[in-house]
Parts: structure tokens; C-alpha cells; sequence
């Protein structure tokens, strides 16, 4: 086994072109790979395989202990997704043939899952990661959410916690950064408000969330994060991963407004997936401030700049990724 070789799957889209840059900027080796060529940097940088993430070539790499670190962030990521059987074999069947190959290596395993699985939160307060179940909130509210749900609760019954480099999986809230315009309407609204904002268009919000939160983390948090968990000495388990800050759409809109310092033209529409929508999200950060303390922690100021720099990046750069 290389100790300074990770694999990162799905290194073309948003998360995962940021991950396997922050590896890189760790000191490892790279492989990349996803279904479609990832940026030019990355391929400058990295080892490439165009293909599925259970490729029986990657699988084979895999078992025979070529990674130090498996870092999963290949899946079908949008929330409007119906195929059942796509999510279940992309984000729960194959997912779970990577892990296998894995555990027989001794190969640390992290991948990304959501906090979409807790779907409509009963009060506003952080949530727990061992709230999923119980009444604090109504679980996944669309196949997406209950594919990675599914993974979870597979990924805690086959390996448990101890023993060996193990594995992580990270419930990501609203991830934020340069490099997500591909995802269109799946992109992070954080994003979508930035560059209409950056544009001068006007900003189309759903009439009933001005007072709605998330829980927003910028990408290079997550990357980072991410890498800190490819160390086989990092905890194994279900962890959150966020800000652990709820902010407003009302204040989204407020930052917008100061940073072009200028009134915006704000559109508000019908919401059409009431029932489906999670109006307040927040999570409850103490699992992993406990269990990887060295880890990047936001706070709001940090928010806020980080929303700055990537409002001035599609401002002042002609990259409207």
C-alpha cells in the first residue's frame, strides 16, 4: 500500500474537484476518477480513469491496496431525482462494493453523505447526528435523501466503529464555493443568489423562505475536513459536516445587497415543493469538534467572507463556474 496515495471518486464535479485539490495540496498522490474528464489542473496533476467509481479495474486497485485512502464523493446528488433503482445502485449498491474492497485492504474509507436524511426539523435547534429516527425531525423527505440514509445505516451495521483504518461518512449541509454552476438549478441557492447578484439579474426566491435557514459551509472547509479524515488514525462513524450556523435567506439577501452596494430586484415565487422542503437547517457540530479537534471551524464572519469572495469571483473574473 502507498501511504501517500488516495483515490478520489467523482473528482469532475463540485465537492470532489475541490478534494482531490486539497489532497494534492497535502502531499499525495492523486487518482481521480469519474464518469466525465475532470479540469484541466486535475488531470495536469493527477492520475485520471474515466469511468464509474465500481469499475471492476478500481475495485481490483482498491483490494490490492494501492490507496492509502479512499475519499467516495461520486453519487447522483439531486434532490428531485425519482429513479429509484439509479440511486439505489449509484448511491447505495455500488457505494457498498467500494467499501467492501476496502475493508479487505485495510484502505480508509470517506464519503460523503447528507443531511437531507433528516428531512423537517420539530424545533429549531443543531441537530445530533443520532437525532435521524427520533422525533426531532421526519427523516428524508425525497429518494435522495432516503438513498443516503440507506447507505448510513449500512455503512454502521456492516463495520461498526472500531477496528482497523476504518471509515467516515460526512453528512454535508449547504456546501458553497467556486466550481458548482454545472449543477444548475442542484447548485448550492447561496451560489445561485451570488451570481445573479454578480450579474446585476434579478434574484428569484420562494415567497415563504425569507425567514427559512440553512446551515451553509464553504467548500474549502469540506476539503479540508475531508483530508483530515483520509488518516487511518482519524474516528470512525457518522459525522456532521457544516458551519453549525443557521442564516436567513433574508440575510443572504442582505449580503447580496451589501456587497453589490446596491438595492436588488428580488422575485418571489410560489414554492412548489412544499412537503418536500426543509425550511430551517442546522447541525449540531459537537460530535466532530470532539472526535477531529484540528478541523477548520467557520464561524459567521467567516461565512460572510466567504460569500464576499465568491460574489467578487463571479464579479471580477469571467470563470462563471
Amino acid at each position: 500500500m502507498s501511504r501517500r496515495s488516495v483515490l478520489v471518486t467523482g473528482a469532475a464535479g463540485f465537492i470532489g474537484r475541490h478534494v482531490a485539490r486539497a489532497c494534492l495540496n497535502a502531499g499525495y498522490r492523486v487518482t481521480t476518477v469519474d464518469l466525465t474528464t475532470p479540469p484541466p489542473d486535475l488531470c495536469r496533476d493527477t492520475t485520471v480513469h474515466t469511468g464509474s467509481f465500481d469499475d471492476p479495474a478500481i475495485l481490483h486497485a482498491v483490494e490490492a491496496g494501492q490507496f492509502a485512502a479512499v475519499l467516495h464523493l461520486g453519487a447522483i446528488s439531486s434532490t428531485v431525482e425519482e429513479n429509484r433503482q439509479a440511486l439505489e445502485q449509484t448511491n447505495v449498491t455500488g457505494p457498498a462494493a467500494l467499501a467492501e474492497c476496502c475493508e479487505r485492504s485495510g484502505t480508509r474509507f470517506v464519503y460523503a453523505s447528507s443531511s437531507s436524511v433528516y428531512g423537517e426539523i420539530a424545533a429549531r435547534r443543531p441537530l445530533p447526528e443520532t437525532a435521524l429516527g427520533s422525533t426531532a425531525c421526519s427523516g428524508p423527505l425525497n429518494a435522495y435523501a432516503r438513498s443516503k440514509a440507506s447507505f448510513d445505516t449500512h455503512m454502521t451495521t456492516r463495520f461498526g466503529v472500531d477496528g482497523g483504518p476504518g471509515w467516515a461518512g460526512l453528512r454535508f449541509t449547504n456546501v458553497f464555493g467556486a466550481g458548482e454552476r454545472h449543477k444548475k438549478s442542484m447548485a448550492s441557492i447561496i451560489g445561485q443568489l451570488l451570481l445573479a447578484t454578480a450579474r446585476q439579474e434579478p434574484l428569484t426566491v420562494f415567497a415563504d423562505t425569507l425567514e427559512a435557514c440553512r446551515d451553509y459551509v464553504p467548500v474549502a472547509t469540506v476539503a479540508q475536513t475531508c483530508v483530515l479524515m483520509a488518516d487511518p488514525a482519524a474516528p470512525s462513524g457518522i459525522f456532521n459536516l457544516g458551519s453549525g450556523h443557521a442564516t436567513s435567506f433574508a440575510e443572504l439577501l442582505r449580503w447580496c445587497s451589501e456587497f453589490a452596494q446596491a438595492p436588488l430586484n428580488v422575485r418571489l415565487v410560489p414554492n412548489p415543493h412544499i412537503g418536500r422542503y426543509q425550511y430551517w437547517t442546522c447541525a449540531d457540530m459537537s460530535a466532530l469538534d470532539a472526535s477531529l479537534p484540528t478541523r477548520p471551524r467557520p464561524g459567521p464572519v467567516e461565512l460572510r467572507s466567504a460569500a464576499h469572495e465568491l460574489y467578487l469571483h463571479f464579479k471580477n473574473t469571467n470563470d462563471r463556474s
